[in-house]
């Protein structure tokens, strides 16, 4: 009666394991289909923050280049006006002279040709004097005409170039805004997912510690380890941490001696001899000095491990680029290589029990 309850508790206990890790599976990628979406948008905010910075910077150059062609166009308008008034004044001047002498200056001087072609020569000159004055006058004010027209379009074009910097700066500044929102809203959503995966890891560990408790059983009572051995999971999360606290049941052990265990190292000493490889329906052998089991990836994913060229080979065991069998170790340093009944190994992981080599397998 006692097994049954405790047989009906640990289904009810998967249960609720499997949907917890469903249900945080589903959040998790509602999450980061939503921090997804919110990085693409920061992204070309960012790309729009890049292209009206570029806009500003145009525009800041030609109000520049318009500043300078307005000084050039005030300074030729100065000049003109200049002109002017001293074309004004030296006409003022022949005109005071002619004044001031009367007529008779002229007459003597139209009087005083020697032959009729000197006459029309002295006569065409003083006609020329005065054609001269308006025609060098209207020329100055046409000048003057064009300068002030250009300077008109010049102004207008400062304002319109004014104009769009304050538009583009007022855009800039909204830009910006949109963006610090965004990036407020991506971290707090990243939190969210961070915090997911936590629970995600944590219920998957508890999982992978039942499924061990239930081997660690089955093995007992089909008397092929004695009740009291020490049975591993090895759980990392979704960074590559280990979680050897979660992932490492350790049962008393009581007949010391019957188990080969060293107690004034506290490692467990397993037998030598070989009880053939490890398969998926034999998940434990002892093999070369100490035990072996194994931890699936399609159970523990283990997508932090950093396994350089990782892939699964033909036994179904996880490689790495030299081939070496990917195993987890709490007595050896990581990167020693090891032989197992599967081949040879290196360790990558650690987290199992003392003794016992974890094989990586996709099993």
């Amino acid at each position: 009666m006692k097994r049954k309850v405790q047989a009906l508790l640990v289904f009810l206990l998967a249960s609720a394991l499997f949907l917890s890790v469903h249900v945080s599976a589903e959040d998790i990628e509602n999450l980061e289909s939503k921090t997804s979406d919110l990085q693409n948008q920061l992204n070309d905010i960012n790309q729009d923050l890049l292209k009206i910075a570029d806009e500003i910077s145009a525009t800041e150059d030609a109000i520049e280049e318009a500043n300078n062609d307005m000084l050039r166009i005030q300074d030729s308008l100065a000049i003109s006006r200049e002109n002017e008034m001293r074309q004004y004044e030296d006409m003022k001047t022949r005109i005071r002279y002619m004044y001031e002498n009367g007529s008779d200056t002229l007459l003597e001087l139209l009087f005083s040709a020697e032959n009729m072609s000197d006459f029309l020569n002295r006569a065409d000159f003083i006609q020329n004097i005065s054609s001269y004055d308006r025609e060098k006058l209207e020329n100055l004010r046409n000048i003057q005409k064009g300068i002030e027209i250009q300077e008109a379009d010049l102004l207008a074009k400062q304002n319109s170039l004014k104009s769009l910097q304050t538009q583009l700066v007022k855009q800039q500044e909204e830009l910006k805004q949109k963006a610090q929102e965004t990036s407020t809203d991506l971290e707090a959503f990243k939190a969210q997912l961070q915090t997911l995966r936590e629970e995600q890891a944590r219920a998957a560990a508890a999982e992978a510690a039942r499924r061990a408790e239930e081997e660690r059983k089955r093995l007992a009572q089909s008397q092929m380890v004695p009740a009291n051995t020490t049975v591993s999971a090895d759980v990392s999360n979704p960074d590559g941490s280990a979680n050897p606290a979660d992932s490492t049941l350790s049962s008393d052990i009581d007949n010391a001696q019957d188990n080969n265990i060293d107690s004034s190292s506290g490692a467990t000493s397993y037998p030598t001899y070989d009880t053939g490889a490890l398969t998926p329906s034999k998940g434990v052998v002892y093999y070369n000095g100490h035990r072996e089991t194994y931890y699936s990836q399609k159970v523990l994913p283990g997508g932090g491990l950093s396994i350089p060229g990782r892939h699964v080979a033909e036994d179904g065991t996880i490689r790495d680029a030299d081939g070496y069998i990917c195993v987890a170790s709490s007595d050896l340093t990581w990167g020693t290589v090891v032989e197992t009944s599967l081949g040879t190994a290196k360790v990558y992981d650690c987290g199992c029990a003392s003794g016992t080599i974890d094989i990586y397998t996709d099993w």
